[in-house]
C-alpha cells in the first residue's frame, strides 16, 4: 500500500481512537471512582493507583430503597416497552402502507408532540394523577413514559416499514397468506434490526427518565434515578456510592446494547433514511 493511501487511514484511525477515548472516559472514571474510598475519591491530584474496594457497592445495595428502585425501574422500562412497541408497530404499518386523508397530518402531529419540553407537561400530568388517586403508582409512570416515547417509536418503525418492499407482502398473499400472516412471517423478520433499535431507545428512555419519576412518585413507585439523587445529602456527597449506584444503573443498558449491537447497528443505518 502506498504512503499516499496509508496516511489517511492512519489519521482516521487516530481520530476514531481519540473520539472513542473521549466517549468512554466518563464511564471508565465512574467505574474507577466506585472502587475507591471517600478519601481516595477526594484526593488531589487524583490517585490512579489505589487499593480497590467494593465497600461502596455494599453500602449502595444495603441502602434503603435502592433494591426496590432498581426493581421498579426494571418493571417500568419493560412495561413501557411492552405497551409502546405493539401500538407503534400497528400505527407505523398503517402510516406506511395505507394512504388516507390526514395521514401526513397525524404523522407530523405526533412529531410536534416531541417538541414540547417535558417540564411543560409534568404539571398537568401530576395534577391529573393526584385527582384520580394514581400518584406514586407504577402504571402511572408507564402510561406517562409510553406517551412520551410512542411518537419516536412510530417515526422510527415507519422508516423501517418503508424500507421493506411492499411487493414482498403481495407475493406472500398471492401464495395464500393473509395480510397479518404476511406481515408476521415476511416483514417483521426483515425488520428485526429496526425493532431492536427502537426497543432499546424506548427502554433506555424509560430507564433514564428523572423528571416524571421525581414528580409522579414519592415512595412505593420511585425509580433508580430518583434513588441515586438521594445520595447527595446536606452534609456532603458520597462520591464512591454515587458512582457505584450509577455503575449498577448503567449495567442493564450496556447488557441490552451489547446483546443487540448487531441489530442496533443495522437498524440505525437501514430504514431511517427512507420515506
Amino acid at each position: 500500500m502506498s504512503a499516499r493511501r496509508l496516511w489517511p487511514r492512519v489519521a482516521l484511525t487516530i481520530l476514531a481512537g481519540a473520539a472513542a477515548s473521549l466517549t468512554l472516559f466518563p464511564i471508565v472514571w465512574m467505574a474507577l471512582l466506585s472502587l475507591k474510598t471517600q478519601r481516595d475519591a477526594l484526593a488531589l491530584p487524583p490517585r490512579w493507583i489505589f487499593e480497590p474496594s467494593l465497600e461502596a457497592y455494599r453500602a449502595v445495595w444495603m441502602k434503603g430503597g435502592f433494591a426496590q428502585g432498581f426493581a421498579n425501574s426494571l418493571v417500568t422500562g419493560t412495561s413501557t416497552l411492552a405497551v409502546v412497541l405493539p401500538i407503534a408497530l400497528l400505527a407505523a404499518y398503517a402510516l406506511s402502507r395505507y394512504r388516507f386523508r390526514g395521514g401526513r397530518a397525524v404523522l407530523y402531529g405526533m412529531f410536534v408532540t416531541r417538541l414540547f419540553p417535558p417540564v411543560a407537561l409534568v404539571t398537568p400530568i401530576f395534577l391529573s394523577a393526584s385527582w384520580l388517586g394514581l400518584h406514586d403508582r407504577t402504571p402511572t409512570l408507564v402510561l406517562a413514559y409510553a406517551a412520551l416515547n410512542l411518537p419516536l417509536a412510530v417515526w422510527m418503525l415507519k422508516g423501517y416499514f418503508d424500507a421493506v418492499p411492499e411487493e414482498l407482502e403481495h407475493s406472500a398473499m398471492v401464495d395464500g397468506a393473509s395480510r397479518p400472516q404476511a406481515v408476521l412471517r415476511v416483514v417483521l423478520p426483515l425488520m428485526a434490526p429496526g425493532l431492536a433499535a427502537t426497543g432499546v431507545f424506548v427502554f433506555v428512555g424509560a430507564w433514564n427518565e428523572f423528571l416524571f419519576a421525581l414528580t409522579l412518585t414519592s415512595r412505593e413507585a420511585r425509580t433508580l434515578p430518583t434513588v441515586i439523587a438521594e445520595f447527595v445529602g446536606d452534609t456532603g456527597i458520597e462520591w464512591p456510592q454515587i458512582m457505584a449506584a450509577s455503575t449498577i444503573a448503567l449495567a442493564p443498558v450496556l447488557v441490552a446494547t451489547f446483546a443487540l449491537q448487531r441489530h442496533i447497528a443495522a437498524g440505525m443505518t437501514s430504514g431511517a433514511v427512507k420515506g
